[in-house]
């Protein structure tokens, strides 16, 4: 029977003929401490001992002397050994515990307890393609910004250029109150058929610049209700960021000043605190992720946009309608009098709660993104069509995105690789040297499975094309995929690393091309503290500079537009205040210098629609604040949510409806399904 080697003799003399230990075991398993205090017994009885590892075929000395993989293995065994409990909970406060802290700051839509498990799973599990819809939703917006901005310029009022300091909001209030409240449909996939109801009534009212300016007004309240409740609080994400950059720093600074004080010490270990910083860089992906998360917000409440944009027909019906306007001909009338009723037809949509789930209410998992669009009918919701997209549609419509939206599909796999090339190197340059380690081959393991993640979601769609009866089999199997990769990665990858599943022989040898990688080692710990102060730091940093400055820099001026809209409050204020500031300077400095005029950063339109009487005549205040917070409280406001989205209880004038200047038939009903194609029109510019 094996003897321990602590209970080796010590009063016998050793040789190259009676070897120190030989076939003792560790009662202790892999334990770095031991093994180097076995190590330098074996070498001070016999430095040519055959158990030790010939350096460049040379014996080593005392400080550099390490084990084979044979004989680390008789005395450790091939198994591997739980860190002490101490260390995992320290590594766990350190480097994993700020990581679950932006895991929990991402924001859910509050619609079910089963979506946001989803949105957490589908973060965890398939991180490519809850960027890609987070750019997909960004990009949705940033489409109808601009028609907006561009269309308010042609079909609105024009008015001269508002001097400096004069409320320079103006310019933008209509165009982005039209964005926020289309784009609030498309939560629906409703977005299209919203734009062409309130472009067509605002195209054939060009000639009623004051049932324009009644439309806008309504748009401008929907607008800022929508604001208040969408949070977009950029300030505790970059809080929760800047903790988690933090934690990294101070846990890089703990690790090397207790090396210093004692690179042999039990619990702190230069190479083990190197490979916990190399697996926590894996999840640096994280950082873009949960700062578009928080550029476009959700909603507080489930019911909330729905309420809102019933009350937006409220408001059409109590502009348009019961306020006093003089005689208009009977084509103008008909299209003032029927916005309202083809509104709350369209706001039919809004009970389909199957509809805002799978059609673009969660904005981190949007599957009708691989639906083919039609070109001249809006999208129909869910349900409105029994006709699946086939496999050649939806690869079609693949292709079709890849074209047109190229940064759909390269920024969510650049911060996937940035992050998983960042833990992989760090690793590659802790000893054992390279990237056949048991630690690397983990690391890529996890990327891959990833990219993987994102591309069985286009197998997904192609097996349950998303109709009304596969919608839930969609959901539920993309539920179990990403469950399962979280678990892979996060507990198998992650969790079960911290308790030293790599604490074994093989992973300290290279399987064995090298010998016993042991931190004691007086030049392996010389490298690590030198890497430790200089190298890992300013590889972490890079790939945190690019995550958290570049990629989200980008973002804000590849969706100028969309940042813009997302970022409205409702009290006139923006959430980035020094983005306005950037614009003037930016402005100024154009002004200043010719040959910067072709340059755009953040531009602006450079005509507004001018204030109307009613607006001129205030003093110190705003009509459209006083009409917000006195209608608002109105007693139909604080009537049942069910009772006030009716219409109101007045008989409307039966006025002749004439189609021909509108494009939509209004007599029909909603303009969904009654679409009558015109001249085309730019929608994208």
């Amino acid at each position: 029977m094996a003897i321990d080697c602590d209970d080796v003799p010590t009063n016998v003399s050793y040789s190259s003929e009676i070897p120190w230990g030989s076939g003792c075991i560790s009662r202790d398993g892999f334990q770095l401490d031991t093994l180097w205090k076995y190590t330098q017994s074996i070498q001070a009885a016999c430095p040519s001992d055959e158990r030790l590892y010939l350096q460049d075929e040379q014996v080593a000395g005392p400080q550099r002397a390490s084990l084979t993989q044979a004989a680390c293995e008789v005395i450790a065994g091939k198994g591997w050994t739980y860190y002490p409990t101490s260390d995992i909970w320290n590594r766990l406060t350190m480097w994993k515990f700020p990581l679950l802290q932006l895991v929990a700051s991402f924001p859910r839509p509050p619609l079910s307890f089963t979506i946001e498990s989803l949105v957490i799973l589908h973060l965890l599990g398939d991180p490519i393609d809850t960027i890609k819809n987070l750019l997909f939703k960004l990009t949705t917006c940033e489409q109808l910004a601009q028609f907006w901005e561009s269309e308010c310029k042609a079909i609105l009022e024009p008015s001269t250029r508002g001097r400096e300091g004069e409320d320079f909001y103006l310019e933008d209030r209509d165009w982005k109150a039209l964005t926020m409240v289309t784009d609030a449909y498309s939560e629906w996939h409703e977005a299209d058929a919203a734009t062409d109801i309130l472009h067509g009534a605002l195209s054939s009212l060009k000639h009623a610049p004051d049932v324009q300016d009644k439309i806008t007004e309504a748009a401008r309240i929907t607008a800022r209700a929508l604001a208040a409740d969408r949070s977009t609080k950029l300030l505790p994400i970059i809080v929760a960021e800047t903790l988690f950059i933090g934690a990294i720093a101070v846990a890089l600074g703990k690790s090397a000043s207790g090396a210093k004080k004692a690179s042999s010490s039990d619990t702190v270990f230069i190479n083990v605190e190197a490979h916990s910083t190399a697996f926590s860089a894996l999840y640096f992906w994280i950082l873009p992720a949960v700062f578009l998360g928080a550029l476009i917000g959700v909603s507080q409440t489930e019911n909330a946009i729905p309420r809102i944009l019933k009350r937006f027909q409220v408001d059409l019906d109590r502009l348009l309608v019961l306020d006093q306007h003089k005689p208009l001909d009977p084509t103008l009338d008909g299209i003032r009098l029927a916005l309202p009723r083809k509104i709350e037809s369209l706001n039919q949509c809004l009970t389909k709660d199957d509809a805002r789930t799978y059609h673009g209410g969660v904005y981190s998992w949007q599957p009708s993104k691989w639906q083919p669009k039609k070109t001249a009918v809006p999208t129909r919701t869910l349900g409105a069509s029994s006709e699946p997209a086939s496999s050649l549609q939806i690869s079609a419509a693949l292709l079709q995105m890849m074209k047109r939206c190229r940064t759909h599909n390269v920024l969510p796999y650049a911060a996937l690789i940035i992050a998983t090339l960042t833990g992989v190197i760090i690793s590659s340059l802790v000893p054992p040297a390279g990237f056949t380690d048991c630690r690397r081959i983990t690391e890529t393991l996890m990327g891959i499975t990833w990219v993987i993640s994102a591309l069985s979601d286009v197998a997904l769609i192609h097996v349950f094309p998303l109709t009304a009866d596969n919608a839930r089999w969609l959901f539920w199997s993309t539920f179990i995929k990403d469950l399962l990769v979280t678990v892979a990665t996060v507990i198998g990858g992650i969790v079960v690393t911290v308790f030293g599943v790599f604490n074994r022989c093989s992973c300290y040898t290279n399987w064995g091309r090298t010998g016993l990688a042991l931190p004691q080692r007086a030049d392996l710990a010389e490298l690590l503290e030198y890497r430790l102060d200089n190298v890992y730091p300013a590889i972490l940093f890079v790939s945190i500079g690019i995550e958290l400055l570049l990629i989200p820099l980008f973002i804000c001026l590849r969706y100028r537009y969309a940042f813009r809209v997302f970022i409205q409050r409702d009290d006139r204020t923006s959430n980035a205040p020094w983005l306005w500031k950037l614009h003037r300077r930016g402005k100024a400095l154009r002004l200043s210098l010719p040959r910067l005029n072709t340059l755009h950063f953040f531009p602006r339109p450079t005509l507004h629609r001018s204030m109307t009487s009613g607006e001129r005549g205030m003093s110190g205040g705003s009509t459209e604040l006083q009409r917000l917070t006195l209608a608002q409280t109105s007693s139909a406001e604080e009537a049942d949510p069910q009772d006030r989205q009716g219409r109101p209880t007045v008989s409307l004038p039966e006025i002749p409806i004439h189609t021909s200047s509108w494009g939509v038939d209004l007599a029909a009903g909603s303009g969904i399904d009654n679409f009558v194609p015109q001249e085309p029109r730019r929608r994208d510019t």
